[in-house]
């Protein structure tokens, strides 16, 4: 696997869920409709942002270019690897409120699990049959489809398996699934765990001890010399003990704010702490990266220190950075834009797509600059990637996601938010709420 292949896979998002208790009329809807939920609108703007992010790190470029404005907009393109850890902290913070607002639910973790699989597998199994007729449309050996077993388990993420499942260069690129396996993982072990906890306090503390535990792991093999071997061939980059940590703060920032429809009606203590430490934590995670960063002289997740303070650093940061919009001020504001929420909801078909259909864009970029490196080369791939992918994502969102998704409906879950603050919507905007709650 060559570095650039690794650097870009640090890239990839999963999909998560933003919505919060359902409304009354989802209790009652039709079985042959879609049921309708609440969404929190700065959840969904944050997952549009990361999403973006994301996107920026795969098309943006800049960073050889001789004017040093493209210069420094190359900078944020490097560092915007970032949007995959918000994903990630989203994720744990949305899935395990959900989860432990479910204790006492009848089939609790066969509905989990279901609907998971409903939510993930369609686009993701899609995305493999889709590189695999590429793959023999271009009269490739049938063995050359055998990696793509690693994909169909989930153990993209694993050291060696990781190299040799992005090896194949007939099929269509996969590089960014490993977050895919990582969540996947994660969401088969994390119910289990909760069922030993006997209290939300216990569950935060087991989110804390998690996150604990993949520090310990990071030290170890990225400090320690006896895996210095690994470290040169990137072994674990990718591996659930080095990823999960965001997800496991999320999880623990979502437990200890407590749930919208506690019978109290009273925010628990928990929360008000979450509350008053959220932006210094914020500040000083993301302090902490940029100074990792700047000892590495880059942005990217690359060098050792980056990995075992840089990274729980930043962890640390997007899970502060959830509190900080569902709080009422400018950053929930901000965070609420409605371009940012549209792209949040269609955040998982783009998250697929923007790689799956690199080859196209590529193709586009040679054939429009007549070049395949350069400034002008890579404007014209941003430029065509971006319609074409939200074009893409929105059709799939529509024709193909949201039929699967209608089956969520017989295999309820809570998924009420904590705490979110209401929104001063104008006439207009509160009329476009109701037309898009019609229609979600």
């Amino acid at each position: 696997m060559t570095r650039s292949h690794q650097l870009a896979s640090l890239t990839s998002m999963p999909h998560i869920e933003t919505s919060i208790q359902p409304s009354p009329a989802a209790t009652t809807t039709d079985a042959h409709q879609t049921p309708r939920t609440q969404r929190d609108p700065a959840l969904d703007g944050l997952r549009g942002l990361a999403v973006l992010m994301v996107f920026l790190f795969h098309y943006g470029g800049g960073l050889q270019s001789s004017s040093p404005a493209v210069r420094l907009m190359g900078y944020v393109t490097q560092g915007s690897w970032l949007g995959v850890v918000l994903f990630f902290a989203l994720s744990g913070f949305l899935i395990t409120g959900s989860l432990w607002d479910s204790v006492g639910q009848r089939h609790r973790l066969r509905n989990f699990y279901i609907r998971r699989i409903l939510r993930i597998f369609p686009l993701y199994f899609l995305a493999l049959a889709a590189a695999a007729l590429y793959a023999l449309h271009r009269h490739a050996p049938t063995s050359s489809l055998k990696p793509l077993l690693v994909f169909v388990f989930f153990l993209q993420d694993f050291p060696h398996l990781s190299s040799y499942a992005i090896q194949n260069q007939f099929t269509l690129p996969l590089y960014h699934l490993w977050t895919v396996a990582v969540e996947e993982q994660f969401y088969l072990l994390w119910p289990i765990v909760l069922l030993f906890a006997h209290s939300r306090r216990h569950a935060v503390r087991l989110s804390l001890w998690m996150f604990g535990t993949v520090e310990l792991f990071l030290y170890c093999v990225y400090a320690l010399p006896p895996f210095a071997g690994a470290r040169t061939h990137h072994l674990y980059d990718y591996f659930l003990l080095t990823q999960a940590g965001p997800i496991a703060l999320g999880a623990a920032v979502s437990l200890a704010m407590g749930s919208r429809i506690a019978t109290t009606g009273r925010k628990p203590g928990s929360h008000r702490i979450i509350r008053k430490y959220a932006r210094p934590a914020f500040l000083i995670g993301l302090a902490i990266y940029l100074y990792t960063s700047f000892l590495s002289k880059t942005l990217y997740l690359g060098d050792p220190i980056q990995f075992w303070i840089g990274l729980p650093a930043i962890s640390v940061a997007a899970a502060a950075a959830i509190p900080l919009v569902l709080r009422p001020g400018l950053l929930r504001t901000l965070a609420s834009n409605s371009a940012l929420g549209w792209m949040g909801r269609i955040s998982y078909g783009f998250y697929i797509f923007h790689i799956l259909l690199e080859p196209l864009f590529d193709h586009i970029g040679r054939v429009v600059a007549h070049a395949n490196t350069g400034e002008y080369y890579q404007i014209v791939r941003l430029v065509f990637a971006f319609p074409i992918t939200c074009l893409i994502s929105w059709l799939s969102f529509h024709l193909f996601e949201l039929p699967i998704l209608s089956l969520k409906r017989y295999f309820p879950m809570s998924s009420s938010l904590p705490w979110g603050e209401p929104l001063a919507h104008s006439p207009h905007s509160s009329r476009r709420k109701r037309s898009r709650t019609r229609h979600s």
